[in-house]
């Protein structure tokens, strides 16, 4: 086990005549003295701990945020091809029953077969065509 003793003696820092700065828990002989308050000095050092701790968390906190926003992005993107790869396939197979059909009917009120001219198929045929490109990249 680890015990944390704090240090209830005075900490004293000074500079020699050389420009060294020294610390004890003693007061030197010479004038040039400066008594430490340790405890602010831990809170300071805490502080800055705290305050790193923070930003941590926040960096954290953003990079899972972009990978959530990431995740998404591509799940939209996924079914978004899945669904052009449906009408891509829809509109190939579509094409391939009209250019292999004579000619192209409706159905009356009375649901007998209509035959429409040559140029209502060509038009469909222009049709899929266009889909075929938009769909099939």
């Amino acid at each position: 086990m680890v015990f944390s003793v704090e240090a209830f003696a005075d900490i004293y820092k000074w500079v020699d005549e050389n420009g060294r700065i020294h610390y004890d828990d003693k007061p030197p002989l010479t004038n040039k003295k400066e008594l430490m308050n340790i405890n602010e000095e831990n809170n300071a050092v805490k502080a800055i701990s705290d305050d790193r701790a923070d930003k941590r968390k926040k960096l954290l906190d953003a990079i899972d945020e972009d990978r959530q926003k990431k995740k998404e992005q591509e799940e939209k993107d996924k079914k978004k091809k899945a669904k052009l790869t449906k009408r891509c396939h829809h509109a190939r197979d579509s094409l391939k029953s009209y250019e292999r059909s004579a000619s192209v009917y409706d159905l009356d009120k009375d649901g007998n077969r209509v035959t429409l001219p040559g140029s209502v198929r060509e038009n469909i045929i222009a049709k899929l065509k266009k889909q075929i490109e938009q769909n099939c990249k």
